[in-house]
C-alpha cells in the first residue's frame, strides 16, 4: 500500500479557498450581468394581441362546452366563432398564401434574428468567465491536491477526481484543484439560491448553458386557426342546468 500524504495546511487557505470564494463571487456577478444583457420586453402590436385573444377565446369555448347557455346560443357561437377561425379575418396577416409561394425564411424575421443574438449574448455571459477560471486555476494551482474524501470510492471515479495528476498509485479519495473546480461548478445550485434573492438570477445561475432552442420562427397561424376550426364542430352541448330540479332535491335528501 502506498503512504498516506502529509497535506500542508496552508493549502486550504491559499487554494481551497480561493477557488471556492471566486467561483461563488463570478456566479453572482455573472447571474446580474445576464440580467442587464437581456433585452426589455417589446410591446405587443393590437392586430398580434387580438389573433392570440381569439384563438384562446376559441379553445376555452371548446373546453367549457357545458355552460349556462341554451342550445341554440351555443350552436350560434360555435358557428360564429368556426367562421371566425376559418375565414381568417383575425389573422395578423390577413392576406392568404398562394399555393405555389415558399414559405417565408425564418432567417429574414428581425424577431428571429434578435432571438438568435440574445442566444449568443447569454452563451457569452456563461462560457467567458469559465474560461477565464479555468485558465486562472491552471496557471496557478495546477497539479494541486487539497483534500481527500472521508468515504471510500472506486477507481471509475479516479479520471473525474483527480484531473490534472498523472499519478496512477495515488488514492481514489484525494480531489485536485481542477477537479474542486468541476464539483464547484456543478454543486453551487443550493449556494447561489440562498445568496441571490432574485428569482430570474437564480434561473440564470441554474442554467450553466442556455436552454436549447429550435430554429426561431413563429408557427403558420393560418393552420392553427384552421385546426381549432375544426375541433370546434365535434364539441358537443351540455348544459349544466339538465336536471338541475332533481340535483337540488337529492341534496335536500341527503
Amino acid at each position: 500500500m502506498s503512504p498516506d500524504l502529509v497535506l500542508d495546511p496552508s493549502l486550504k487557505v491559499w487554494v481551497l479557498l480561493p477557488i471556492s470564494a471566486v467561483m461563488i463571487l463570478v456566479g453572482i456577478l455573472r447571474s446580474y450581468v445576464t440580467n442587464l444583457l437581456q433585452p426589455l420586453p417589446k410591446v405587443s402590436k393590437w392586430k398580434d394581441v387580438r389573433e392570440q385573444q381569439q384563438l384562446q377565446k376559441a379553445r376555452l369555448f371548446r373546453g367549457n362546452s357545458h355552460a349556462l347557455v341554451s342550445k341554440k346560443e351555443f350552436l350560434n357561437r360555435q358557428a360564429y366563432l368556426h367562421e371566425a377561425l376559418t375565414s381568417g379575418k383575425y389573422l395578423k396577416n390577413a392576406v392568404k398564401q398562394k399555393k405555389d409561394q415558399m414559405p417565408p425564411n425564418p432567417l429574414s424575421d428581425p424577431n428571429a434574428s434578435d432571438a438568435m443574438f440574445n442566444m449568443l449574448k447569454s452563451n457569452a455571459a456563461n462560457f467567458i468567465p469559465q474560461t477565464v477560471i479555468m485558465w486562472w486555476i491552471n496557471y496557478f494551482f495546477a497539479g494541486f491536491i487539497i483534500m481527500r474524501l472521508p468515504f471510500p470510492l472506486t477507481l471509475r471515479f479516479k479520471s473525474m477526481l483527480q484531473q490534472g495528476i498523472d499519478t496512477p498509485d495515488l488514492d481514489v479519495r484525494w480531489v485536485s484543484s481542477l477537479s474542486w473546480y468541476f464539483v464547484t461548478l456543478l454543486g453551487l445550485q443550493s449556494v447561489f439560491s440562498l445568496i441571490l434573492s432574485n428569482s430570474s438570477a437564480v434561473q440564470v445561475i441554474q442554467q450553466q448553458m442556455p436552454a436549447q432552442m429550435g430554429m426561431p420562427g413563429q408557427p403558420d397561424m393560418a393552420k392553427v386557426f384552421a385546426a381549432e376550426g375544426e375541433s370546434l364542430q365535434v364539441a358537443q352541448f351540455k348544459s349544466s342546468t339538465d336536471s338541475i330540479e332533481e340535483r337540488i332535491l337529492d341534496s335536500y335528501k341527503l
